[in-house]
């Protein structure tokens, strides 16, 4: 058994999170002229792609687990950039003890089906027949997975996170809602051969997939700002996102994140002019 296991679904998600990536770095090296941190922000990206690629393909759990709270943990750094900002500097905090309580869930759930598989790697874990059978500690690890998807992905109630990170520069912006909170889809899809199995658990994903989506769509409606409307437009998509999953459609989920992924990522790039357009408007009048 190796460490990594690329299959064709995680090289999607590496060439999606590799090409939207560059942009952003591309993006930031503009956007942060004259900032003194610019080359550390860069650097910090590009770790934070590289550990997220490693989470993609990682066929051991303790190398996925690394992986997860490294990505989280260079997250956060780059969502407090500016650190003159007691909102920034706020906002990274939140993130933080989210992130904390993410990891503990997958932690924990990680371990439980190491235990259980008798293996350290996924894909003896996914074969493991007292995986299979469903038992009550398995139950409790896939329930933990969810749990932890769902602070990744923002899901309610551990959406304040992504609401509080306004305050970030746009190139973190346009990373985390186009590759960072997709994180949540991709534990899901690793081990969905274990949730088709799980009818009880796959309502759950459906139920807590469609509150966040009817809340995120209509707090979207009450943001008076475009980055306050787009994360509330994430949360919701995130939510729908779960659902289909929920729904055992995860080959569609895989498909809506993409296209979520591409399309969020040009708003944020976009932002900034649709706010100087609004701007030129007022003056103008």
């Amino acid at each position: 058994m190796s460490l990594f296991s690329p299959h064709p679904i995680t090289s999607l998600l590496v060439g999606l999170l590799l090409y939207v990536g560059c942009i952003t770095g591309l993006f930031s090296w503009t956007y942060l002229q004259g900032d003194r941190r610019k080359v550390g922000f860069v650097v910090e990206l590009f770790l934070a792609i590289a550990a997220l690629t490693s989470m993609i393909f990682a066929n051991h759990l303790l190398v996925l687990n690394v992986s997860w709270v490294s990505s989280n943990a260079l997250l956060a750094r780059m969502m407090t950039h500016h650190r003159g900002w007691s909102a920034a500097r706020n906002g990274g905090a939140l993130a933080r003890k989210n992130f904390a309580l993410g990891a503990l869930f997958v932690g924990v759930a990680l371990s439980l089906f190491w235990q259980q598989g008798g293996s350290p790697y996924v894909d003896t874990v996914l074969s493991a027949k007292s995986v299979q059978e469903g038992s009550s500690v398995t139950t409790f690890a896939l329930t933990l997975l969810i749990l932890g998807a769902m602070t990744q992905s923002a899901l309610w109630p551990f959406h304040r996170w992504l609401i509080s990170s306004l305050n970030s520069p746009t190139p973190v912006s346009a990373f985390m809602h186009a590759g960072f909170v997709n994180g949540g889809y991709f534990f899901l899809a690793r081990f969905f051969p274990i949730y088709l199995a799980q009818p009880r658990l796959l309502f759950l994903l459906f139920s807590v997939g469609m509150i966040s989506a009817f809340l995120g769509t209509s707090w979207q409606l009450l943001q008076n700002n475009v980055k306050g409307m787009l994360a509330c437009s994430t949360m919701g998509q995130m939510g729908f996102m779960f659902a289909q999953c929920g729904m055992g459609l995860f080959p569609a989920a895989l498909a809506h994140l993409v296209t979520h992924s591409l399309f969020k990522s040009y708003l944020f790039f976009a932002s900034g002019g649709a706010a100087r357009e609004t701007c030129y408007e007022i003056q103008t009048d």
